[in-house]
This record gives C-alpha cells, sequence and structure tokens, in this order.
C-alpha cells in the first residue's frame, strides 16, 4: 500500500472515526456486492427456468401442431362410412392401411381412432371395437354445444392400460352434420422421453408437463409411481383462474420437499402447462460461500484496522493502518484497485492481476483509474467523475479485454471515501468478472433456435424463417421454393452400424447440404432423418438444378465403415414445391414438397421430383 501520511487526523477521536467509517465503508460494499450478486443469482435462476420453460412449451405445441396436421390430413379423406363400426373388411383393411401410413411420421402418434356420433369406438389399433367411450371427456366434447371442433383431453388410463392424453377433431360431413370423432392418442411417456433427452434435470432441477387440471404427464426426476392426484400448486392454480399464461414464484414441493424457483408457462392454444424448477439451494451455494467469504475478509479487515489505528495512536502514523488493510484486500476473490484522489492507481490485489493479465508494476503509478476501467468505453468518463465528486458509488456493467486480447464481460463498482471536510482521498474500485453468466444467457439463445445434433435450424426457428420468407414473397410476388429431403434406409444404417454412427451420418449429411446450397438458402431438421431446404428468389426449375447438386453430393459422400470393410454410402429422395399465390403458411407447400417426396421414394429413391 501507498504512503498515506496527510490522513493523518488531529485527534484521537479523529483517528477512531476514520477507522470506524473505513470499516463501515468495507461493509456496505460488501453488503452491497453481496446483494447485487444475490439478485443476480435468482435472476439467472428465473431466466435459466423461463428460457427453458419457454423451449419445452414450444417443443409440446410444436408435437401438437404436427399431431393436428396429421388430422387435418386424415379428416380430408375420410367418409361417412368409415364411422360405421361394421363394414366391408376390404374396406376396413384400406382404411386402416392410409392411417397406418399417415402416422408413421408423427412418432408421438400411439394410436388412432374413430368413434361415431353415438360414442361408440369404430377402430383402434389398440383397443377392440365397441367400446362405449360416452363417459370419456372427448366424447362428452363431441355431443357438447361448443363450436370448437378440436379438443385435448386431460389424462386418462386409456382401455389399453397406459396413461394417455388424446387429441380430437370432429369430423362433419357434407351438410355440417357431425358424423363422429377423430383421434390421436399420445403416451405419457412420451413427453418423459422429451424431458429425458434434455440436458436439465437430475438431482437439482424439475421440470414437469401437466394439464391444465395439474395433472402430471411427466417429471424429470422421475416420480415412481406418477402421483395420481393433481398437483397442490396454489400459484399455478391462481395463474390459470387469472387466465394469464405465465408466472413465476418461488414454490416448496410437496413431492421431494425442495424450494426451486419455478417458471409455469400455459401451451399456446393447448390446455397443457409447463413447469420448469430450478433448485434455489443449489443455485444460491456459491452465493453462500461468497457471503462467508466476505465476512471472514470484512472481520480479518476490521481487525487489521483497529491494530492499524491503535498503532497510529501509538506512534501518529496512519501508513502502517492502510498497510494492514491490504493484507485483506489481498485475500478478496473480486478484483480490487485503490486509487488516491487525483485518480493514479497506487495499488491492485492479486484478483486484479489475474482477471487482467497486468501486473501491479504495469498500472501503479502508471495508469490513471478512469483509463484503465473505462478505456474501451470512454463514454462513460463523465458520468464516473460527477459520481465520485458528488460523493455517490458509481456502477456499471461493461465488456473489457485482458492482456492477452480475450473478452470478458464484468461489473463494475467505484466507491469514493471523503475526508470529513468533503475532500476526495482515496477511490475504490470493485471490478466482478460475469462472462459465464454471459456465456449461459447465449446458449440457451443458440439451444431455442438450433438442433443441437447438426447445427441446422430446428424446426420451430425454420417454420419462423418460412412464415418471413412467404410473407416477403407473397409482398414482393418473388419466387419461393421449399424442399424437404428424406435420407433413403436411414433406419438400416442406423440397425446395422449403430446409432452413434446414424449421428454421424445425419452430421455428415447436414454439412454437406449446408455446403452444397446457397449462402442465403436456409437448411433446417424437421427431426429424426428428415430435413428442408428454403430457397428464397428461386423458382422450381432452379430449385431442382440446386437439389440435384445437393443430390449428387450426398451420393458421393462416403463414410468409413465401424465394422470395417468397405465405405459406407448413403443417398437421399428430395421432393419440390413452389410458393403458390393463395399460400399464407408453410403447411400447403411442405404439404406438395411431401407429396413430392413421397413420389421420388416411391420410384425408387435417390430422386429429386417437383410438384
Amino acid at each position: 500500500m501507498p504512503q498515506a501520511a496527510n490522513l493523518t487526523p488531529p485527534s484521537r477521536l479523529k483517528a477512531i472515526t476514520y477507522g470506524c467509517l473505513i470499516s463501515l465503508l468495507l461493509l456496505l460494499s460488501a453488503i452491497a456486492e453481496l446483494w447485487t450478486s444475490y439478485q443476480t443469482s435468482m435472476q439467472q435462476g428465473y431466466t435459466q427456468a423461463r428460457m427453458e420453460s419457454l423451449l419445452f412449451a414450444e417443443w409440446m405445441r410444436q408435437d401438437f401442431r404436427e399431431v393436428e396436421l396429421l388430422q387435418n390430413m386424415v379428416a380430408e379423406q375420410l367418409e361417412e362410412k368409415d364411422f360405421q363400426l361394421h363394414q366391408d373388411n376390404g374396406d376396413r383393411t384400406a382404411l386402416e392401411s392410409r392411417l397406418v401410413r399417415a402416422m408413421r411420421g408423427v412418432p408421438q402418434a400411439y394410436d388412432m381412432v374413430l368413434v361415431d356420433s353415438n360414442c361408440q369406438l369404430v377402430l383402434s389399433f389398440k383397443v377392440s371395437p365397441g367400446f362405449d367411450a360416452r363417459e370419456r371427456s372427448y366424447c362428452k366434447a363431441m355431443l357438447s354445444p361448443s363450436k370448437e371442433d378440436r379438443f385435448v383431453s386431460e389424462r386418462f388410463r386409456g382401455a389399453s392400460g397406459d396413461l394417455v392424453v388424446m387429441a380430437t377433431q370432429r369430423v362433419r360431413g357434407v351438410d355440417g352434420r357431425i358424423v363422429g370423432l377423430l383421434g390421436t392418442v399420445i403416451r405419457t411417456s412420451h413427453f418423459q422421453q422429451l424431458i429425458d433427452r434434455t440436458l436439465i434435470g437430475g438431482h437439482y432441477d424439475v421440470m414437469a408437463f401437466a394439464d391444465t387440471r395439474l395433472q402430471l404427464l411427466a417429471r424429470q426426476p422421475l416420480l415412481s409411481p406418477m402421483p395420481l392426484t393433481p398437483i397442490d400448486d396454489a400459484n399455478a392454480r391462481a395463474m390459470l383462474q387469472r387466465g394469464e399464461s405465465e408466472a413465476s414464484y418461488e414454490y416448496t414441493s410437496l413431492l421431494d420437499d425442495r424450494t426451486r424457483l419455478h417458471s409455469i408457462r400455459k401451451v399456446d392454444r393447448l390446455p397443457l402447462v409447463v413447469s420448469v424448477g430450478v433448485d434455489k439451494s443449489t443455485l444460491l451455494a456459491p452465493w453462500r460461500s461468497k457471503v462467508w467469504l466476505m465476512l471472514g475478509g470484512w472481520l480479518l479487515c476490521s481487525l487489521l484496522l483497529a491494530i492499524g489505528v491503535r498503532r497510529y495512536l501509538r506512534n501518529a502514523e496512519l501508513t502502517d493502518a492502510l498497510a494492514t488493510r491490504s493484507v485483506a484486500i489481498d485475500h478478496a476473490a473480486v478484483a480490487i484497485i485503490i486509487a488516491n484522489g487525483k485518480g493514479q492507481i497506487e495499488y491492485v490485489n492479486p484478483a486484479f492481476v489475474q482477471m487482467t493479465g497486468y501486473s501491479s508494476k504495469e498500472v501503479c503509478g502508471v495508469r490513471k483509474l478512469d483509463e484503465l476501467l473505462l478505456g474501451e468505453h470512454p463514454q462513460f468518463k463523465s458520468e464516473l467523475q460527477h459520481s465520485i465528486m458528488s460523493g455517490d458509488t458509481w456502477r456499471g456493467e461493461l465488456s473489457s479485454h485482458n492482456r492477452d486480447g480475450k473478452l470478458y464481460f464484468e461489473t463494475i463498482s467505484v466507491a469514493p471515501v471523503m475526508s470529513g471536510e468533503g475532500r476526495l482521498l482515496r477511490m475504490v474500485a470493485i471490478k466482478h468478472d460475469v462472462s459465464d453468466a454471459k456465456k449461459l444467457q447465449a446458449d440457451l439463445i443458440r439451444l431455442a433456435n438450433t438442433d443441437e445434433l447438426t447445427g441446422l435450424y430446428n424446426r420451430r426457428q425454420f417454420m419462423q424463417r418460412c412464415t418471413e420468407e412467404i410473407a416477403r414473397g407473397q409482398r414482393w410476388e418473388r419466387p419461393l421454393s421449399l424442399a424437404m429431403l428424406d435420407l433413403d434406409h436411414f433406419k438400416l444404417l442406423n440397425d446395422r452400424y449403430g446409432h452413434a454412427f446414424g449421428d454421424e451420418v445425419l452430421r455428415t449429411f447436414a454439412n454437406c447440404c449446408q455446403s452444397s446450397v446457397r449462402i442465403e438458402d436456409v437448411c433446417g431438421r424437421l427431426g429424426g432423418e428428415e430435413f428442408a431446404i428454403l430457397l428464397p428468389d428461386t423458382d422450381r426449375y432452379t430449385a431442382t438444378q440446386i437439389m440435384e447438386r445437393v443430390r449428387h453430393a450426398v451420393a458421393e459422400l462416403q463414410l468409413a465403415n465401424p465394422q470395417g470393410g468397405e465405405p459406407v454410402q448413403f443417398t437421399v429422395s428430395i421432393g419440390i414445391s413452389e410458393l403458390y399465390p393463395g399460400d399464407a403458411t408453410a403447411t400447403p407447400m411442405m404439404a406438395r414438397a411431401d407429396a413430392s417426396l413421397y413420389l421420388a421414394k416411391q420410384e425408387g429413391r435417390n430422386q429429386v421430383r417437383a410438384g
């Protein structure tokens, strides 16, 4: 620590007063830092919970959207005679074949059922026909006077013994009369698998799907057996009663007696809710360690300050007292900088050296405090000077580079030390690295927009880009093409060489697609081995040429055989559709492209077909 003889007070009382003020300043600084750190930790916990609940709500919405598209396609092909319990075996076989083909692209569809207008089960792949469904909520919904033709049931135990929910759609005849009900059964185990595939969970976090009656569909950590009664969560019930779509709150679960920061979100247009909870005890564990460390540092600092004042009262030298303070500051976990009243840096602690890469010799007596802290952000210098001269603490959140040029993010607090006459004696700056929190935020955004395996856009983000490009194309009357891509015989590759090799195939295929198209083209993974490419300002003819280039590039790929022997090759089938004047969403384009893809596969695969 530098000499500070100018701080010598004229009396014993003044020396003791200065000592108490310095100790109080350290305590207030510690309290302010701890409070800020606590608020930041809690906010990070709520932010993490909100981002993850939003992500999973979107995934669930997409799952039911896929079911809705499936039902729309099937319902258009259904006739009134299909809802007759007794019909020709050939007609029934043909109907069942159509439903099986339709369900193949929707893995969450466990069963499809047809129920006639009298609530008698006509067709199911899991339950025998003739089942009386009059007591089921979906059948009551069909018979109700509601104008809404779609309904999602609460959780119930199906006739097959599984816990399921059912998404249903009324089917009307040409005269508008209800002729029956088309239902898609989704097992709750599907939602459990969705949760289990995530990186979140384990002992400290909880994630749950439930219906609006708060009956659990899935949960992590998994409860065995799953509770059959609704969750007793007053905050969630209050949110649903108020008609709100989301809420964040602290809640102690009666299931495992753990307190968590919860974010609960109602899935858009569905009677379902998603809840994500971050364990409060685990979240605040680093903060509690920091409390004990800073409390110990403050006690040590106060003790050393008292010794310093005692020595000063003994020999009238404040320098010794200031020297004792540096011992405590040297052990602080945050970077601390002390400058004199003119702004010249006099001291930096080891944490500063570790954080910035600059040694004490490079800054002490050489650099000024405002230049060191705000060299990359000079716009804040006047604000800092005004706060210090007013006797206030200045705080900011900035980005900086260390000596090696590495970027990091930090929070800065600068507090003045004033004399009894109001003269600026010292400035104390505290730098806290918050790069990890910024990285967490960026990772959450990336996770919400991209497919983890391939790095391409995920279904949600790809559909968003489709919506944007369709709106642009319709407004400016520009062509737009969409290609649906499906790897040929991918299941055989998975079964023969293992899922790890299958993942490598998907990554290699995604990289090949990305490198074979234009920079303005948008590539996305819709799920499994299904991919899509959006081609802006491109007609069907040009899109066919580009996709032929992709097809040839894929056919030339060779992967090392994990079992030895000849390299493994694979092919892709591609279907193309072009934007029509009446298309308002991506659904018609995807349907036409899917139909062309189906034709390409029927004609032998490894082909491009445009519809």
